[in-house]
């Protein structure tokens, strides 16, 4: 794989060509991000410093001739957990840049003034950005898609600029690369947007068997995923509000009864405008929707994690402040879940009397106050007031109240809790603890076999570590080709096979299965060793304590609680299935199986 480095002090290009030995291990995407921060972050680097890299990254499969082949991923040290960070985006921008001829890109240093990088047909050049600076990200999209022909710009909006720790970065309006704080190190490092354009074909060794796999797909998702193709994401709201697994109240239960005003009915029925698709999709699971009477925004989405975290988690059934919200975060560049998690962080505070009007700027803060949220959440973007304490991330807001405090801030390592309460999905109690980003659904949807297919019993911890390990395995793969888990999962079953397959037909390689799954372990437990290098540890594998303790209150899930001496039980099962220490450290022989030298 051919990669650009670039260092922004000395303004300065170099490329890269990556071994055939290193892109076999590794694949791309992730797994080459993950690889290249380990050996070039030294241990301990302040996620601001310029020498923090910032790696965009394709896959293998990213731009072929195949079906979801539009990601692309964006490694660092995220500078709101510490811990690595990679973040993946679709929409068009990853596509392109392949075209460039470049699979991935590599930031080092700080700019002394506002840059873009242009990178086309001709070649690198950075940019002047200071007419850019302060704008947001739709201005500065639309500026630099208009100057540049057709080209994709990734970019980000005031959020990053100001190093918003919750920032996202931000292509096609309305994509983003967006948990983490990625944004906000592309923020110090002076760089406004990363803008591609290129006319090269996209390097695939059997391009006809990858257009047959196209045409399978869409046939596929056709017959079996028309209900997705329909709502998108939002319908899972009425699979989680029916089971009473639905964040509420920042976490205080899972039950949510008025779910349905905010799920995919209510939206598609009243709010759609017409469907949207990142490159190569045959599912078009986007959804632009308008707000048009309480608020006035045009959006692609909200998301289900954005409909659950700020509807149900803030006890919201304005349909159209979400929509608003969404809008405005994608406007400043911020990630919807995190945002949405810190204000139901604060209005819990408020509730509880730990913060109060003095500390918000005059705010009053209530469940169900969609006015109060859609202001907070200007303010999180532009980092003014009470909203810049906002856009430190939960854990940080809590911390500056006191120790009491902290109780109220529901994530792990740092990262905000999507749209599953694992007190009623018990899997994904054990998947966001042991993510090696924080609190994440897309390492290991252990949701799936649990909730939306029910083959799982989803009531208890016991029992999970080896599905677990299995689907992280799988979702590393796939963030390493880089192919879009929708797809994965509604056109190719999730399939080891499959994913042999579009791999051999995008690189002419020739794994086995086991030996795909062997760069899905590789891959994880590099990024175990990155944290353990950063001191973490396996007290930060956990869960807030609430979960462990404080029953879901009503509905279905009713009386559901995380059993602590289970999860730990389970916690080292799995740890043993990996080769690690009962302290999660992993062992010398796991190390030298996977060619880790470490």
């Amino acid at each position: 794989m051919r990669v650009l480095r670039v260092d922004l002090t000395a303004e300065e290009f170099a490329d890269q060509e990556l071994s055939k030995e290193v892109d076999r291990a590794y694949l791309g995407g992730r797994g080459l991000g993950a690889r290249l921060l380990y050996d070039e972050n030294r241990p301990g680097i302040d996620p601001f410093d310029p020498e923090n890299r910032l790696i965009f990254m394709t896959g293998p499969y990213t731009g072929t001739y195949g079906s979801f082949t539009a990601f692309y991923n964006v490694t660092t040290k995220s500078p709101l957990t510490g811990t690595i960070l990679s973040a993946h985006s679709g929409g068009h921008w990853g596509p392109m840049l392949r075209r460039t001829g470049y699979d991935g890109i590599v930031f080092t240093g700080r700019s002394s003034e506002p840059v873009y990088l242009l990178l086309n047909d001709g070649g690198p050049e950075l940019r002047d950005a200071r007419t850019l600076w302060g704008k947001d990200v739709f201005e500065t999209i639309d500026s630099l898609e208009e100057a540049h022909t057709r080209s994709k710009a990734a970019v980000i909006g005031p959020a990053g600029e100001k190093r918003v720790r919750i920032a996202a970065i931000m292509n096609d309006h309305h994509r983003a690369a967006g948990r983490g704080g990625a944004g906000a190190v592309m923020g110090s490092k002076g760089l406004k947007a990363v803008v591609v354009h290129g006319t090269k074909d996209v390097p695939q060794a059997d391009p006809e068997k990858l257009r047959e796999t196209f045409k399978e797909a869409t046939r596929t998702v056709k017959e079996k995923s028309a209900a997705f193709a329909k709502y998108g994401t939002s319908m899972v709201v009425g699979i989680t509000g029916k089971a009473g697994a639905i964040p509420t109240r920042n976490l205080q239960t899972g039950y949510f009864p008025d779910f349905e005003r905010i799920g995919g009915d209510a939206l598609i029925d009243n709010h759609f405008v017409k469907n949207m698709a990142c490159a190569r999709c045959p599912l078009h699971c986007g959804n632009a929707t308008k707000a048009e009477k309480d608020y006035q925004a045009e959006t692609e989405g909200p998301e289900y994690e954005t409909l659950a975290m700020f509807g149900a988690n803030l006890e919201n059934t304005n349909l159209e402040s979400i929509i608003m919200a969404n809008n405005l975060c994608n406007q400043y560049g911020i990630d919807t879940i995190s945002c949405a998690d810190t204000i139901a962080c604060a209005v819990e505070m408020f509730e509880k009397r730990v913060i109060s009007e003095k500390d918000t700027g005059g705010l009053s803060l209530a469940w169900g106050n969609h006015s109060s949220m859609v202001k907070l959440v200007e303010l999180t973007g532009k980092a003014d007031g009470f909203g810049a304490i906002i856009g430190e991330g939960s854990k940080r807001l809590a911390a500056r109240f006191g120790k009491e405090a902290e109780q109220y801030a529901m994530n792990v390592k740092g990262m905000e809790f999507p749209g599953y309460d694992p007190r009623g999905i018990q899997g994904m109690s054990l998947a966001f603890a042991t993510s090696t980003r924080g609190a994440c659904h897309l390492r290991a949807t252990m949701y799936v076999p649990e909730l939306f297919q029910g083959v799982l019993d989803r009531f208890t911890v016991k029992g999970k570590a080896s599905t677990l390990k299995e689907l992280q395995e799988l979702f590393t793969v796939l963030d390493c080709m880089v192919l879009c888990k929708f797809g994965a999962r509604n056109a190719f079953s999730n399939s080891w096979e499959n994913m042999v397959m579009l791999v051999n037909a995008a690189t002419g390689s020739d794994y086995t299965v086991e030996q795909l799954k062997q760069v899905g372990e590789r891959v994880w437990t590099l990024e175990r060793m990155y944290n353990l290098r950063e001191g973490f540890s396996k007290e930060d594998d956990t869960l807030p304590e609430r979960l462990f303790t404080t029953p879901i209150h009503d509905g279905p899930s009713k009386g559901a609680v995380v059993d602590k001496e289970d999860f730990i039980n389970e916690l080292e099962a799995y740890y043993d299935l990996w080769g690690w220490s009962k302290e999660g450290v992993p062992g010398k022989e796991a190390l030298k199986r996977l060619g880790l030298s470490l």
